[in-house]
């Protein structure tokens, strides 16, 4: 097994330096364990990252991050799951389908029901799927665009078509008051959750790859799937937009996330590393290689917290911890 690892990195290695990255460190504190033995198809942390849900071999699991074992189990239908979403109380946990989301109470263990869900044209398919509680509501994004927002306990549903293709980021801001989305047509768009109207918009060229936010700090990072990626201020007169700089031509950024204190941004590639950046000056501070047992591992979901500690879930089924503050002070 640790032979195998210690090949597996060599060839990690080889392949860092085609790709043109100019380093990519290990973790110095190794702190990781294996959630799943089988390759995880879906993975997410919960709002504060101390537990993650993830799909694989047919099962949805969630499980404590911190390594203290797998809290609920159920067994999925026969359907591909397209995304899976839990709340921030960890109390609601739901999976989109193609047409219709399932949600399941994680605290009694059972399935509340199956919603059917549909987009502006009757082609249209689920894409992206966000849940929150008390009270319930329900976020899906379908493939031409469209957002459904269900709220059950008014018994209310509306749409809004923000986008011309798949929607792809989807979540609501602090105390609901906000609504984000991205989308393959390139938009960002922040509305007002309860209106639907627009209060921001930012276009890319490109599809939306990564998206994350920290509007405690009026923060919103977003990359595209060529060469633009940016810190943006959505809500300063200034406006201040911070382009990352690297030496290669373009980046493909998959998953990503701000420190709570505004100060750092860590970026996950379409391999098997992720990258810390400073986010006030868009500077590259360091790359660094996750643990993995195959050679197609990437970074699913990322968290930091406000010790700013940064926790990773890669398709291996690896979880793994990282002391940002001492990743930045560590000598070369």
């Amino acid at each position: 097994m640790f032979k195998n690892s210690i090949n597996i990195f060599v060839v990690y290695a080889l392949i860092v330096v085609l790709a043109g990255c100019d380093k990519v460190d290990k973790n110095p504190q190794p702190g990781f364990y294996q959630v799943s033995q089988a390759p995880i198809d879906h993975g997410v942390f919960s709002a504060r990252g101390d537990f993650l849900a993830f799909v694989s071999q047919n099962q949805i699991f969630v499980a404590d991050a911190k390594g203290d074992g797998v809290v609920a189990q159920f067994t999925l239908s026969d359907t591909p799951v397209i995304d899976i979403a839990m709340s921030a109380d960890k109390r609601l946990l739901a999976a989109s389908y193609m047409t219709y989301v399932v949600v399941w109470d994680l605290v009694k263990q059972e399935e509340l029901g199956q919603f059917k869900v549909v987009g502006e044209s009757e082609y249209a398919k689920t894409s992206k799927v966000a849940i929150y509680d008390n009270p319930m509501t329900l976020l899906v994004g379908m493939t031409d665009g469209s957002v459904n927002v269900i709220d059950f306990k008014n018994r209310l549903t509306k749409r809004v078509k923000h986008h011309d293709a798949r929607v792809s980021f989807l979540t609501l801001g602090p105390q609901r008051q906000l609504l984000l989305s991205a989308g393959h047509d390139g938009l960002v768009n922040i509305s007002d959750a309860r209106t639907l109207q627009p209060k921001f918009e930012h276009k890319l060229s490109k599809r939306v790859t990564s998206f994350s936010y920290n509007l405690e700090q009026n923060l919103l990072f977003i990359s595209d799937a060529l060469n633009e990626q940016w810190v943006l201020k959505p809500f300063s007169a200034q406006g201040n937009s911070i382009k990352l700089s690297y030496r290669e031509r373009f980046r493909w950024f998959r998953a990503s996330a701000i420190s709570p204190d505004g100060d750092y941004l860590a970026t996950g590639s379409s391999k098997f590393w992720w990258t810390l950046w400073n986010v006030r000056t868009g500077q590259e501070i360091d790359a660094f290689a996750i643990q993995a047992v195959t050679s197609t591992a990437m970074i699913l979901d990322m968290h930091i917290d406000r010790a700013n500690k940064l926790v990773t879930l890669s398709s291996d089924g690896i979880v793994e911890y990282w002391e940002i503050n001492t990743l930045i002070n560590s000598p070369d």
